[in-house]
């Protein structure tokens, strides 16, 4: 069972990786990770992409470290998961598109479990 979450934590971050931080293909991609409800209400636009980029490696790194954490047993574990699943959480609300809504039920379930 310890692998399966170890490689479900390290998958999830890699997703992030894949997700946000390769190169942007309107023809292929579902939503635009380069824009942001909240960047273009700001005037921030410009910014949103490497918003997106920044915030994908931090959730991709506490993921990456958690499933590590796991897998070694150590007792920081739970608590990088779920900074990895806020920082998650916070990608998907500032960049919002319906194709995202499994991640938020992803973020959940690995708090909830991460918390018990």
């Amino acid at each position: 069972m310890t692998w399966i979450v170890v490689l479900f934590l390290v998958a999830h971050g890699l997703v992030h990786l894949g997700m946000w931080c390769t190169p942007f293909d309107p023809a292929k991609a579902p939503f635009d990770p380069r824009r942001s409800w909240i960047a273009v209400r700001l005037g921030l636009e410009k910014a949103a992409r490497r918003f997106s980029v920044a915030f994908a490696v931090g959730a991709a790194v506490a993921f990456v470290a958690a499933g590590i954490a796991v897998m070694v047993g150590a007792a920081w574990a739970p608590a990088a998961a779920v900074t990895g699943a806020v920082i998650s959480l916070m990608l998907t609300a500032l960049y919002f598109h319906r194709w995202l809504m499994l991640n938020l039920l992803i973020n959940a379930v690995i708090i909830a479990v991460a918390l018990q």
